[in-house]
């Protein structure tokens, strides 16, 4: 099941959330030059999940969801142009597991 917020997309695969970027957040965005997404571990919903840099903004974004990051698009790091790829194989931020059902329901 996929959930949408304003600036982010949450997609449900069994026991994990992949976060990844609305085309809002890419437009309000613009090209985006840099990123640093939180370190796997332990994340509380509205602690920061995100942070950028580009063109038109330096946007932080908060994590939708409490839980434990277990992975994160180290592409993106490399190359913060995929996070403004239309494709959710490359705009993904970060994998989520432990996360309480009713939180990501009320998204």
């Amino acid at each position: 099941m996929k959930k949408m917020t304003e600036q982010l997309w949450v997609l449900q695969e069994a026991d994990q959330y992949i976060i990844g970027m609305t085309p809002c957040l890419q437009d309000e965005a613009g090209d985006i030059s840099y990123v640093n997404i939180a370190n796997i571990g332990e994340i509380e919903a509205d602690d920061t999940l995100l942070n950028l840099e580009a063109s038109k903004a330096a946007i932080e974004v908060p994590s939708p969801l409490s839980g434990k990051i277990v992975k994160i698009n180290e592409a993106a790091i490399d190359n913060p142009a995929l996070l403004n790829s239309e494709d959710a194989n490359d705009n993904w931020i970060a994998v989520l597991t432990d996360v309480d059902a009713s939180e990501f329901d009320a998204l």
